[in-house]
């Protein structure tokens, strides 16, 4: 009896469980999301395809964990993972004049007005530098302290350490010395981003702990492997290159350079797309018709990626979350706007010869100040544009409610000692024509306090050396005393009814010393004192020398405000240079006589439309004077149907208004900007004041095209004036200057 009561209990217990476990709910177990790793590849301008990508990623709500870049898609994918939104990113892509980016020089404005200077006779913008006893050029045609202060203001509170950012974050580059690729996942971001996109012989390449770095893209330009190490289960992987051109393309040596280098780069991307498992979601947009330097048709390529990812729209779906946990997600990696924090000190670090209180003198921001990015960068930007410093950077370390300002001057590795050059040409296509070269040396700074020694040569139909002591007097570099030496020898032609009858050299070496001021970046007023004397020989033609022999003493004050923003083709800008030489026999001239000049130019530009009005008088105050010391007009710009020296006397007058349009697409970088546009011109030469007359006014006129090269303005024009007077130009050089 008591087994079956066993039985029968076991078996009611039995029934009851499993009554109970059917009427139980059986939840699943919740499913972790997979870590997913995003993996952008370089290509230049090409990168802005990978923000058109995330964009629609966050469009599906498709949190990313992981990010890694080399070249321009580690700076897409740093900013990102520093917390900027697509949209951020794309209005910075779109809005930035990456010409100017790329371009170290900072704005003329910000220049010193010693500085500016140096824009004026040489028109060769790249320097190459003496150290050492030899010649040496700058490792790569562009420094980065455009690049990396844009960086930095867009990543002012970044980590130390990249696996801190909102998202993880690493950036490959190449040490250039051994090879080998180097995974940056600390220290600057702004470094690491300038390092990862810095192309050999473009950038120069960016130091780091003892090693130099260059753009990674040459080593592994899809850092799929490295994603996967960090963790990644699923990958989003944005491919930009391209199939590479056929050999009928391949029509310069230049275009033969990229194949190969682009041969390179798709071996190591192959090597990392065989690493993608099925799970994994391979983009590549179209691209073909992109360069790597088309930054202006960014919009362009955002849009490609957006629908280079919508076409995977299924996929890229499956990892999508829930709109709340999205949102969550959102919050913990977008970048807050931080207030600027209280300085409480500010460190320099300056390895230059140049002192410490000279630089610091450049700097506004002073301890105690709210730190304000704008000023500290026009600061920076005016101590670069000393011509000393490789790269003048920032950092900021916040400690609560206050920071130390750290401020890094660093010296040319290549020297200071720069060499600049310059050259003119002319020609009216009828034999008629004209060269000169010329090269300057500066040595720079002589010593603490920013003195430099500059020698200048020119050769060829005009020749000219002199060499020059330039010393600033306090720590601003703003009053300065000179001493100066020049020999010159320079062509002088003697026109009757338009035909010219003789030729003559002028020689003359004197010795010149001055002093003055500069207020501000604008302003210089200076006094001097010349003392020499020359002579002038007859080369060509029967007519005998005026005066064969001249002494040169005078006195002299000049006052130039300068606010050219370009010396090559101004858009918006003001210029004026006024000066009165009083020549006096006291000081060992042949008579006394004064002269005065005052010349103007003002500039401004609608779209791509330009209006300048230009003008000049010049006159000797005295009646009897050598032939040196008269006045010319002619040439372009200067009553162009005429040529050059075709009219002189002691009097001359000149007011021009010209346009000029840029045409063609030069918004691609290293393009050449060119130019379509006329003058219309007016005024003459005097050897008498009552000869000055509205009725004695020479009507002129040009047309042109001009092109804006490495090596200076070139002008292919016609020049008109009335009579039916005209001269065709080939002018390689500068017009508006007359300092």
């Amino acid at each position: 009896m008591m087994k079956y009561t066993k039985i029968i209990f076991s078996a009611l217990l039995i029934i009851f469980a499993s009554q109970a476990l059917a009427k139980t709910e059986v939840l699943p177990v919740s499913k972790k999301r997979p870590v997913i790793g995003l993996v952008l590849s370089g290509g230049g301008a090409r990168g802005a395809t990978h923000v058109g990508v995330l964009k629609v990623l966050e469009d599906l709500r498709i949190p990313v964990d992981i990010i890694t870049g080399t070249s321009m898609g580690a700076v897409v994918g740093g900013l990102y993972a520093y917390g900027h939104p697509p949209e951020a990113l794309e209005s910075h892509l779109v809005n930035t004049d990456w010409n100017d980016i790329f371009y170290d020089k900072p704005p003329r404005k910000h220049l010193s007005f010693r500085r500016k200077q140096d824009d004026l006779n040489f028109l060769v913008k790249f320097e190459a530098f003496y150290q050492n006893g030899k010649f040496v050029l700058p490792t790569g045609l562009v420094y980065g302290q455009k690049l990396d202060l844009f960086l930095k203001s867009l990543t002012p509170a970044a980590p130390n350490n990249f696996d801190a950012l909102p998202i993880r974050f690493r950036a490959v580059a190449q040490d250039i010395e051994s090879d080998e690729e180097v995974i940056l996942g600390d220290g600057s971001l702004v470094t690491a981003l300038h390092a990862s996109m810095a192309i050999p012989g473009v950038f120069t390449p960016i130091e780091r702990n003892g090693r130099l770095l260059v753009d990674g893209g040459f080593t592994n330009n899809l850092p799929v492997k490295l994603a996967r190490e960090l963790g990644a289960d699923i990958l989003i992987v944005v491919d930009l290159s391209h199939e590479t051109p056929k050999k009928d393309k391949l029509s310069s040596p230049l275009r033969i350079i990229q194949q190969n280098l682009g041969f390179m780069i798709k071996r190591n991307t192959q090597q990392q797309l065989n690493a993608l498992t099925p799970e994994d979601i391979l983009i590549q947009p179209k691209l073909e018709k992109f360069s790597s330097t088309d930054f202006w048709r960014s919009q362009e390529m955002i849009t490609i990626g957006a629908a280079a990812a919508e076409s995977y729209r299924y996929q890229l779906s499956q990892l999508s979350v829930s709109e709340a946990d999205y949102q969550e997600y959102l919050a913990t990696v977008r970048h807050q706007i931080i207030p600027s924090p209280r300085i409480k000190n500010i460190i320099l670090r300056n390895n230059s010869n140049l002192d410490d209180s000279v630089v610091r003198s450049f700097i506004k921001s002073q301890p105690g100040d709210v730190l304000n990015i704008q000023v500290l960068e026009r600061d920076l930007a005016q101590i670069y544009g000393l011509n000393i410093f490789e790269r003048v950077s920032y950092e900021v370390i916040n400690n609560n409610d206050e920071a130390t300002l750290v401020i890094e001057a660093k010296k040319k590795d290549w020297g200071s000692n720069y060499i600049r050059f310059g050259m003119n040409l002319e020609s009216d296509f009828e034999g008629n024509s004209a060269f000169n070269f010329a090269t300057s040396f500066t040595v720079t700074p002589v010593n603490r306090w920013g003195g430099e020694w500059r020698t200048e040569l020119q050769v060829g139909n005009d020749q000219y050396i002199s060499t020059e002591f330039y010393q600033p007097i306090d720590k601003r570099l703003q009053y300065f005393v000179s001493a100066k030496a020049v020999h010159s020898e320079t062509h002088f032609a003697q026109y009757e009814d338009g035909n010219q009858v003789a030729d003559y050299k002028v020689a003359s070496s004197t010795i010149q010393l001055a002093a003055g001021r500069e207020f501000g970046n604008f302003v210089q007023a200076s006094v001097g004192l010349f003392k020499g004397q020359g002579d002038t020989n007859l080369l060509i033609g029967s007519r005998p020398a005026p005066e064969s022999d001249f002494k040169i003493g005078s006195w002299y004050t000049s006052v130039a405000y300068d606010q050219l923003d370009n010396v090559n083709f101004p858009k918006n800008a003001a210029t004026l240079v006024a000066t009165w030489v009083r020549g006096r026999e006291n000081l060992g001239a042949d008579a006394n006589q004064d002269s005065v000049g005052i010349n103007a130019l003002w500039a401004r530009t609608w779209n791509k439309h330009t209006v300048v009005l230009w003008g000049g008088l010049n006159g000797v105050i005295n009646s009897d004077i050598p032939a040196e010391d008269t006045f010319e007009v002619g040439g372009l710009f200067n009553l162009s149907g005429y040529r050059r020296h075709e009219l002189t006397g002691r009097y001359t007058g000149v007011a021009r208004l010209l346009y000029y349009k840029e045409i063609g697409d030069r918004k691609s970088v290293l393009k050449v900007p060119v130019y379509i546009g006329g003058s219309l011109e007016t005024g003459n030469a005097w050897n008498n004041k009552d000869d000055i007359s509205s009725d004695s006014l020479i009507t002129a006129g040009s047309l042109l095209i001009a092109f804006d090269t490495p090596i200076g303005p070139l002008y292919l024009a016609k020049g008109f004036a009335e009579g039916g007077k005209s001269t065709n130009y080939l002018f390689l050089g500068r017009t508006f200057t007359f300092f």
